[in-house]
């Protein structure tokens, strides 16, 4: 049985750019001034973490970053709602996740930067929700790299089985879902449909290399299923 962890934004669903604007209105409101995400990068990255480098961008001490950003993260989980005009399902992966769903030795599960909360916003503007019962997410922990053990426990305790090295595979656009499981020895797939292009994406020697998800058999039999 395999475990397959697909991220989101650039991965799923094709990216959506209110997500710097709501970043920027929560914080404004929580520093009390315009605050801009120009020159942070989004791709791969948790939300923690793109708080925190917005922060540390606009001169903010560790400290302060500490006392702010949970306060940022409670408003911006209230005000970053997402409608099925925003969320689209990138090409190929309706077909493919409905193919996926139908197999019993494939459990599938998210693994993004996305704060839970938001994460099921937009699954749910895109319609498919249901095939995610569990994930790891940026409300887990800052550093993607822990996710992959977060959502390893998860799917131990949901399916009652353990999943290990090349049983749990990662799908995702940008090169921090191809590093972030190195460490649980996870098999990486990325997807060149997000920011991050082909030749980036094959510099950090992921398992399989595919330009999108538009194929069913050759995305299966890549993977080993």
């Amino acid at each position: 049985m395999k475990l397959l962890l697909f991220d989101i934004d650039g991965t799923l669903v094709k990216p959506i750019y209110s997500g710097r604007q709501h970043i920027e209105t929560v914080l404004e409101q929580v520093c009390g001034q315009p605050i801009t995400t120009q020159g942070v990068a989004f791709s791969g990255r948790t939300d923690p973490q793109i708080l925190r480098d917005t922060l540390r961008l606009a001169g903010y001490s560790p400290e302060a970053m500490d006392r702010l950003i949970p306060v940022a993260l409670e408003q911006y989980a209230a005000i970053a709602t997402y409608c099925s005009e925003e969320v689209v399902l990138m090409d190929g992966v309706g077909k493919l996740l409905d193919y996926l769903a139908s197999k019993s030795n494939v459990q599938l599960a998210l693994l993004t930067g996305n704060i839970r909360v938001t994460a099921y916003r937009k699954m749910v503007a895109a319609d498919v929700e249901h095939l995610f019962p569990f994930g790891a997410f940026g409300c887990d922990h800052a550093d993607r790299n822990q996710l992959p053990a977060i959502a390893q426990q998860r799917a131990l305790q949901y399916c009652g089985q353990p999943f290990t090295g090349k049983e749990i595979v990662i799908i995702g656009d940008s090169i921090h879902d191809i590093t972030c499981g190195r460490e649980v020895g996870a098999m990486s797939v990325a997807v060149a449909t997000g920011f991050t292009g082909v030749q980036q994406l094959r510099s950090e020697n992921p398992h399989v290399l595919l330009r999108d998800m538009t194929n069913v058999s050759e995305f299966c039999r890549l993977i080993g299923l």
